[in-house]
């Protein structure tokens, strides 16, 4: 058995690099030790079940900020774009046919996330989706 005290200085000296590392900032500012390589973008995969092509749009603040694509009916896409700071993110999908839109519950989203959204074959019956 390890005596107490120098079971307390593994335990110190095993978090004193965790410790170092993370006020390692090399002089960039606020930047988060805990994100993946400073990554400043979100990741987006798009399954599109339905038969039509959707246009896919990121909102934010209510507004349009970033048109991801189109994503042509019953195929997969998958997009990036920039994502400074932890805030909610919402997507409009545009059906290409006769006007058909949705916009989804806003979900707050972090720089690096990695996110799915799903496009229901039957657009009228999409969760956490107000037609439009």
């Amino acid at each position: 058995m390890v005596a107490p005290t120098r079971l307390r200085l593994i335990q110190v000296a095993a978090l004193l690099p965790l410790l170092l590392s993370g006020c390692a900032t090399g002089g960039q500012g606020s930047v988060n030790p805990f994100l993946n390589g400073g990554d400043r973008q979100i990741h987006i995969k798009v399954l599109n079940q339905n038969y039509y092509d959707a246009t896919i749009w990121a909102v934010v603040r209510g507004a349009r900020q970033h048109r991801l694509g189109v994503v042509t009916g019953k195929m997969d896409e998958e997009f990036t774009m920039p994502w400074k700071s932890s805030e909610p993110l919402q997507f409009e999908i545009d059906l290409l046919t006769g006007g058909t839109r949705c916009l989804t519950d806003p979900l707050m989203v972090d720089p690096g996330d990695m996110l799915e959204l799903q496009i229901a074959p039957d657009f009228g019956q999409m969760r956490g989706c107000r037609l439009g």
